[in-house]
């Protein structure tokens, strides 16, 4: 019996080189951006077929700019690639397609942005919802107001990718999660049940923190001011079971916030201010990071905490509040493309005793990388983590949320008050074709900030606080005076010193 010949990497290399390039073509559509620019370097036949097809371009350069395509464009690859190029010079320039103007109510219970949508929900004289689906380039703009939702909503979260808004409300020490079609205000149709419900053990719910991330509800409160009074509770909004319920013993010292990492994940700002002895030094800030199981009861696994800069004796942190752009469990309606999840930014804001404020700037990215920690939980000093992996800057945010989508972030620039100068910070550098750097370089409104810089030591803080992640920085003066921006994939919100009107500058 003969023997047969060994298979050898050449052999192989040789048969996928003689495949027809319709059937490589075929292949490649099957695969994300990153592992087509892998491809590139494999050889130059493969090279020339990614070059030679404009969709396997468009998937590239979607990739470098942390987009997911949407799928049920009908656009051809050209128009596709145009469309994105043209949306890249829009933002790097600051150069929206046009400004409208909506009035809205400016003592809200709370407010939303996700989505392309501005949501407000007040209580009295009934429990309203208001939506407004944005303007795109292309047009549009539609304003939705329900006078009475059916319950006396404290707060609600949304995501118009799955059609789900959840007001939250209370009946005596009973809390529940009612999840509505925001089409509708209706149950949900995937929902377990439209009412999930959970024991206060209390009549009072202060300082709310309520989230969602694809199947999760997350909600962080406090039943007083006491220590001992903060609870964690998750929900599985589809499965209809509530995955966690932790209080105020099961916390690290002094959380000041809470945000969902993804929808298995989630991190705990902390100023712990109450880890060391009474009279003793305060300790620094710390950012807690978990995992937890999604889909039965279980308790969260601490995976990693990261601890922020030593400050001077005299010096402690006030409050530090978390917050990044929203996830969204799929394509943002209307939308060519949209931001993917695992390419955001989060903004630590820190206030210091004395006013004195910064803002932290982390890719989720680099936070997520714990969760496959399987060993006992880090806990990673400023020094091992920080100088490379985060950018602090002096100043803090204004008082709404929704300024940080994907990886930018938008603020006032200069003098808050009276500044007509709207900044954005992109931090989602990634090497591009060489015309759009070209371009990025030589734009008059754009710099780029990829040279450490330094808070130096003093007054707040014990030694210098050098810091590197990269970002474009974009600005352009606004006619008229805003006191704060919002920002989502394809607009830029003004609020007005009135907080009763929004501007929308759309790309």
């Amino acid at each position: 019996m003969a023997s047969m010949a060994p298979t050898t990497r050449a052999t192989r290399t040789r048969r996928m080189a003689d495949l027809h390039v319709d059937i490589v073509l075929g292949i490649f559509y099957f695969l994300d951006g990153q592992t087509l620019v892998r491809c590139c370097s494999v050889c130059r036949a493969w090279q020339e077929t990614v070059n030679g097809s404009t969709e396997l371009k468009y998937m590239i350069e979607l990739w470098a700019d942390g987009m997911i395509p949407c799928p049920f464009s009908t656009l051809s690859p050209v128009d596709k690639l145009e469309r994105l190029n043209q949306w890249r010079r829009a933002w790097l320039g600051l150069n929206w397609a046009s400004r409208t103007v909506f009035r809205i109510d400016n003592n809200p219970r709370a407010y939303e942005l996700v989505g392309g949508v501005f949501a407000q929900q007040n209580t009295w004289p009934v429990s309203d919802f208001t939506a407004i689906r944005l303007p795109s380039a292309q047009g549009g703009g539609e304003i939705t107001r329900t006078l009475n939702v059916g319950v006396e909503s404290l707060d609600f979260a949304m995501d118009p990718t799955q059609d789900l808004v959840v007001f939250l409300h209370k009946e005596d020490e009973i809390g529940h999660f009612a999840c509505r079609a925001m089409s509708s205000l209706r149950p949900h149709p995937l929902a377990a049940s439209s009412t999930l419900s959970f024991n206060l053990r209390d009549d009072s719910v202060r300082r709310i923190f309520l989230q969602i991330a694809d199947d999760v509800i997350g909600l962080l409160f406090r039943t007083s001011q006491d220590e001992g009074s903060l609870r964690l509770i998750l929900f599985n909004w589809r499965r209809g079971i509530e995955l966690v319920d932790l209080v105020g013993p099961q916390f690290p010292p002094s959380v000041s916030d809470f945000a969902i990492l993804s929808p298995r994940a989630y991190i705990l700002a902390s100023v712990n201010d109450c880890s060391y002895m009474p009279g003793g030094p305060r300790g620094v800030g710390e950012i807690h990071i978990y995992t937890f199981n999604g889909t039965r009861q279980n308790h969260p696994a601490r995976v990693a905490t990261l601890q922020l800069p030593h400050h001077n004796p005299t010096r402690y942190l006030v409050n530090m509040i978390a917050h990044s752009g929203p996830f969204c469990a799929g394509p943002l309606p209307g939308a060519l493309f949209s931001k993917s999840n695992d390419k955001r930014i989060c903004v630590f804001s820190l206030v210091y005793n004395g006013g004195e404020g910064y803002s932290l700037y982390v890719h989720h990215r680099y936070l997520e990388k714990y969760l496959v920690n399987e060993g006992a939980p880090p806990i990673i000093p400023w020094d091992e983590w920080g100088p490379n992996h985060s950018r602090m800057l002096p100043g803090r945010h204004r008082f709404w949320l929704r300024y940080v989508h994907g990886e930018r972030v938008v603020r006032p620039a200069g003098d808050f008050e009276h500044s007509n100068r709207v900044e954005i910070m992109d931090f989602g550098i990634i090497p591009l074709h060489p015309g759009f750097n070209d371009e990025a370089s030589q734009s008059p409104s754009a710099e780029m900030c990829s040279q450490p810089s330094t808070i130096p030591s003093g007054d707040v803080f014990a030694s210098d606080v050098t810091t590197a992640l990269p970002y474009r920085r974009s600005f352009r003066n606004t006619e008229d005076h805003h006191v704060q921006f919002l920002i989502d994939q394809d607009r830029l919100i003004g609020v007005n010193d009135a907080v009763d009107q929004l501007t929308v500058y759309t790309f």
